[in-house]
């Protein structure tokens, strides 16, 4: 759409001057412009949406199989049981290495099983050497995970060694636990330090 202008002659100090072409007003809608910026924040939010929706169904998977806070009495049970495992296990006395052999095949299986008979053959012969007693109390634990007849827990044991010299020494352990109930009975089947 033309719009019609005026001419209008200028003077200046004396001098005559073609007269200039108005500037026609807007008469056009102004342009629309995409906003971008409203464009990639959505984009963004949509992606984030997605994503938490997939880490709250992963999240919401691994709990439904977790029972260790809603199974009040399965956890306990875990837990004494494990616990009490750890603390007669981890006792030894230098006299009567048969009895930790019987509590081993009694209360470990699968990799715990080798992993206990490789560690314990070290200490046989320095238990024999120095007359060693450790006794062994978990103090604390607590089931990480319950998931029908498999758990995983954290320990902490106390250990107090007595030497046939009389030397006393006390030191603290970390174990991360895994164990499975067969026909009612907790075995350890896997350890390492936490």
């Amino acid at each position: 759409m033309t719009v019609p202008t005026k001419k209008r002659s200028v003077k200046v100090a004396g001098r005559h001057h073609e007269p200039a072409p108005e500037l026609p007003e807007e008469v056009a809608e102004p342009r629309r412009r995409v906003p971008w910026v409203a464009v990639a924040v959505a984009v963004v939010m949509a992606g984030l949406a997605v994503w938490f929706t997939l880490e709250a169904r992963s999240t919401n998977a691994v709990v439904t199989h977790n029972t260790a806070l809603s199974d009040v009495a399965g956890t306990a049970d875990a837990g004494k049981q494990v616990s009490a495992a750890l603390g007669t296990l981890f006792s030894y006395r230098y006299d009567d290495p048969a009895k930790n052999e019987r509590a081993a095949k009694d209360l470990l299986s699968g990799p715990a099983l080798a992993q206990y008979d490789q560690l314990f053959g070290q200490v046989r012969k320095l238990a024999a050497e120095q007359k060693l007693v450790v006794t062994s109390t978990a103090v604390a634990s607590g089931v990480k995970l319950l998931d029908g007849d498999r758990a995983a827990l954290l320990v902490f044991l106390d250990q107090t060694g007595t030497r046939g010299d009389g030397q006393h020494s006390t030191g603290a352990a970390q174990l991360s636990v895994t164990a499975e109930r067969v026909a009612g009975k907790w075995r350890v089947t896997g350890m390492s330090a936490a």
